[in-house]
């Protein structure tokens, strides 16, 4: 299901099983890359373990509690973005991402995560959207900052990446915060 035609070259859409090999063959090609910053590369490691991870992301959105689209150009899949949660009841969605090292300095996150915002409060009717990054990682806090979100705050030992603890940037937008950015 496509979710945004952001340009003719970049899409977002919904993860399907069918997505599962080439989802698999771009993080293990990227694995070094993204373990850097993603805690999560250990426990992927063949193709099921990608499909197991798209069936789960199918059925959060079908229970409205999150939903991961693969970021499209070129025709193959580049990196993911979505709501790794949605609290229905707080109207709280929570951005998360990756992109494979050779799309990076493109643009391509930062207009991933707008159009992700832009339907997070349009579509999902969310009042408060949340973006975390490691405090050392430069290029992904930029997005939030690009897309209006306000710094909130360090989390500190917020997760654990493979050997130590690492502290995390918290960025929020609001609704009206977004509303008056779209009308100004």
């Amino acid at each position: 299901m496509l979710i945004d035609r952001i340009s003719d070259n970049l899409e977002l859409r919904l993860l399907q099983l069918t997505d599962a090999d080439e989802l698999f063959a771009l993080t293990d090609a990227n694995r070094h890359y993204l373990r850097q910053w993603l805690p999560w590369l250990d426990l992927i490691t063949q193709v099921e373990d990608t499909r197991n991870f798209i069936a789960r992301t199918m059925k959060q959105f079908v229970d409205r509690e999150g939903l991961i689209a693969a970021i499209w150009t070129g025709g193959k899949i580049v990196g993911l973005v979505g709501f790794n949660r949605i609290e229905q009841w707080d109207r709280i969605g929570y951005i998360g991402y990756w992109l494979a090292e050779s799309h990076t300095s493109q643009g391509l996150m930062t207009k991933a995560c707008q159009s992700l915002v832009n339907y997070g409060f349009t579509t999902l009717k969310l009042n408060r959207i949340v973006i975390t990054c490691a405090t050392e990682n430069h290029r992904s806090r930029a997005i939030p900052l690009r897309l209006g979100f306000i710094h909130e705050g360090v989390v500190r030992d917020a997760e654990w990446l493979y050997s130590q603890f690492g502290d995390h940037d918290i960025y929020a937008l609001l609704a009206r915060d977004w509303n008056r950015i779209n009308h100004e």
